[in-house]
């Protein structure tokens, strides 16, 4: 990553620590360090290691850190090797006695060149607090690998108060080698412009577990940063007659599981979070499908059962049964808390033994802790196949986009349901005309649908997906876009057509792997689809006709203000590893995008399902805008209602701000997925004005991810805050 300044110079007034008025002092005297940097090419030697510098190992990392005759000019340079690597970083450090002193408020740009075997190159950041303790500060987002030298530039965010001097370290979170040499610290000057690959592509990192990892059916962003990871019986029939079913949480900052134990199969169930930020987990497997003699004797059998689970206590508890099975259900939270399910396999199966879908809507209710009986429920009596995708509009409705899994919702005579409004408090059930306008409806298996942000412009797009019923046929490039605020006479328009990727067509293992270039013709199934903080929609995954042949594409497309005609795509980087078939992809609260799972085949080495348990984890362009700097939210109100006008501190100056709804993703399906906008009023000083939205339905009461934005688009890491 490399930066180009330009010669306008940076306003840093607005650039404030919390509520804390900064002199009106130019950006040269605001950010003018007192010292410089010592020995910066390493060239000097003390006791045979660069003088000014020491070697850093925390965390659970193993490495060496040596002075090496490889620099960038043919002087000397300092080597980072890691041979063993969990969590933490191997680099190398300025020693405290040669730190940079630096003034409160000003930011600083440090440059530096490095080569790597590794895609995990870090920056960190240390401060002196008053009194002389050191603190970590900021780590940057990864910078790639590179065969030869490359420059880099990062930009440290405003220095906070109290702080008196600071220090970097260059180094690995993760196996590999890296080379650094000729560093160089000075104060803002001007915008800093990013022109790395990675500036315009994002860059991705994978983390390998071995067996340790997790069969990442379903994945829950939890109100603590970390992510509910739950496998069940993992697609395995062995498993599930051992009774070995399994859930994790996954803590990303110190890249760790923690087992928890597990009641049931959880397989294939649905989730969402309530009010409190437990999360309601909604049937799963109850039985797997048995065939004998060429014919189905029994069928897929959804549980009646259904516990919650407490982040605190990282725990599930029980709570009373459905009053069917669901095997495949939605989960929707409604504006009063309740949450509505419906669709799934039954408990109950058909005479000859194939799978039979449930007719009966299940309501949780928020205020009672309990499902309601089927008698205290209104019955719409429809067949929605299996997890339908049911989106709470802003009028309290829910509307069907027209996507499911592995089947399509049926009418009472047989024929096809399209897209259509439900009101959940009456049962009553009104079908778009024409069948909304969606284009090749019977193709939408396993493709993703979202609440466009923001989520008051109440668009819904439906990207992708494949007829699996048709053999051989390929999955749809096509996306198409609604706008709900029309009501019944809502019709969906052709939207930007996924791009084309390139096609893994041999396999898992890495010695098999074929890449060919994917057809015109073809598009993806398993698609995931995530809002990221700036407004904008990442999708990533995917296969084109078969779970073997998986799809490395991935792109960002930005739909504020823009009709669907006239809505692109932009290409960026892929994930490295292949995912396919019960993968999922999540926003995490530091802005990266959580990639996991992927179930290519039930044939692994050992006869049981396969499953690729390694976590992706992707930065977006945003996070390397600006040198890396990001504004800050420094104070933010705890508890918010409906109508409010919250005011917040920042430590830099914001044009924008959102709350996100975590995720709870399944098979391409996440119905409560959504960025609700906040307009912004300056207060000056660093404080800014909120206004939240008045309607319920517009965002489910429950804990949001606050983030504000540059003008530039750099979105802050989120604080969470409750919505009740």
């Amino acid at each position: 990553m490399r930066f180009r300044r330009s010669r306008v110079s940076a306003v840093l007034g607005a650039s404030l620590l919390g509520t804390t008025v900064l002199p009106d002092l130019s950006a040269r005297e605001l950010s003018e360090p007192v010292s410089r940097l010592r020995n910066p090419g390493f060239e000097k030697l003390t006791g045979g290691f660069p003088a000014c510098w020491t070697r850093l190992s925390n965390g659970r990392s193993r490495g060496a850190v040596r002075s090496v005759s490889e620099g960038r000019r043919g002087g000397r340079a300092v080597e980072v090797r890691t041979t063993g690597h969990v969590r933490g970083l191997v680099a190398v450090v300025q020693k405290p006695d040669c730190a940079i002193k630096v003034r409160p408020g000003g930011r600083y740009d440090l440059e530096l060149s490095y080569k790597s075997t590794s895609g995990k190159a870090s920056v960190a950041l240390f401060r002196q607090k008053a009194g002389g303790r050191w603190a970590r500060w900021h780590t940057f987002p990864f910078l790639p690998g590179s065969k030869k030298y490359r420059k880099a530039s990062v930009r440290t965010p405003a220095v906070p108060e109290g702080t008196t001097a600071i220090r970097f370290a260059v180094g690995l979170r993760g196996k590999g080698t890296l080379v650094t040499d000729d560093h160089e610290i000075r104060p803002v000057r001007g915008r800093a412009r990013c022109s790395g690959p990675e500036c315009t592509r994002g860059h991705w990192t994978v983390r390998d577990f071995g067996r340790g990892g997790v069969r990442a059916v379903h994945s829950v962003l939890l109100h603590n940063g970390k992510v509910l990871l739950i496998a069940g019986s993992g697609n395995s029939v062995k498993r599930f007659k051992r009774g070995r079913f399994v859930t994790k949480v996954y803590d990303p900052k110190r890249n760790r599981f923690t087992n928890v134990p597990t009641p049931y199969d959880m397989f294939c169930a649905g989730h969402v979070q309530l009010p409190d930020g437990r999360v309601l987990v909604v049937s799963g497997t109850a039985a797997y499908a048995k065939n004998e003699e060429g014919r189905t004797t029994t069928g897929w059998t959804g549980s009646k059962k259904s516990y919650v689970f407490d982040p605190g206590t990282e725990r599930y508890t029980k709570v009373d049964d459905l009053n069917d099975g669901h095997w495949y259900p939605s989960a929707t939270a409604l504006g009063n808390g309740d949450v509505y399910s419906v669709g799934g396999y039954s408990a109950t199966l058909a005479d000859d033994g194939a799978n039979k879908v449930s007719t009966v809507a299940e309501r949780f209710s928020w205020r009672e802790g309990r499902w309601l009986d089927r008698d205290e429920v209104a019955q719409p009596g429809i067949n929605w196949s299996t997890y339908p995708s049911l989106i709470l509009a802003g009028n309290g409705r829910l509307f069907y986009t027209g996507t499911s899994v592995f089947g399509h919702p049926v009418n009472a005579d047989g024929s096809f349901r399209g897209p259509g409004f439900l009101d959940p408090d009456t049962g009553g059930w009104r079908a778009l005309g024409g069948g909304g306008g969606l284009r090749s409806p019977k193709a939408r298996d396993m493709s993703a649908s979202v609440l466009l942000p923001p989520a008051q412009d109440q668009r819904v797009m439906v990207a992708g997906g494949k007829n699996f019923s048709a053999t051989g046929k390929y999955a749809i490039r096509q996306t198409d876009i609604i706008d709900l605020k029309k009501g019944m006479d809502a019709r969906y328009q052709a939207g930007p057509n996924l791009p084309r990727g390139r096609v893994n067509m041999g396999g898992v293992e890495a010695g098999r792997q074929k890449f060919v270039p994917q057809p015109a013709k073809a598009g993806k199934t398993y698609v995931s689809a995530v809002i990221l903080p700036d407004g904008t929609v990442f999708e990533t995954g995917g296969s084109q006709r078969v779970r073997l042949e998986h799809v490395h594409e991935a792109s960002i497309l930005d739909p504020r203000g823009r009709k669907p005609s006239r809505m692109k795509w932009k290409r960026v980087a892929a994930d490295p590893v292949s995912r396919t078939y019960h993968n999922t992809a999540l926003l995490l609260p530091d802005g990266r995008v959580l990639a996991v799972g992927s179930n290519p085949g039930n044939a692994g080495p050992d006869g049981d399902s396969y499953f690729d348990t390694r976590i992706s984890l992707y930065n977006p362009p945003y996070l390397y805008k600006d040198g890396g700097a990001r504004p800050r939210i420094t104070s933010v109100p705890k508890g918010w209602s409906y109508g409010s006008r919250p005011v917040i501190t920042t430590d830099a100056a914001i044009t924008g701000a959102a709350l996100v709804r975590p995720a709870a993703v399944t098979h391409s399906s996440d119905p409560n997925q959504r960025l609700v906008r906040l307009p912004v009023s300056p207060l000056g000083g660093g404080r800014y004005r909120l206004a939240m939205d008045r309607r319920p339905a517009m965002a489910p009461p429950g804990w949001y991810m606050l983030f504000v934005t540059t003008k530039g688009g750099v979105p802050s890491p989120a604080r969470w805050v409750h919505v009740s």
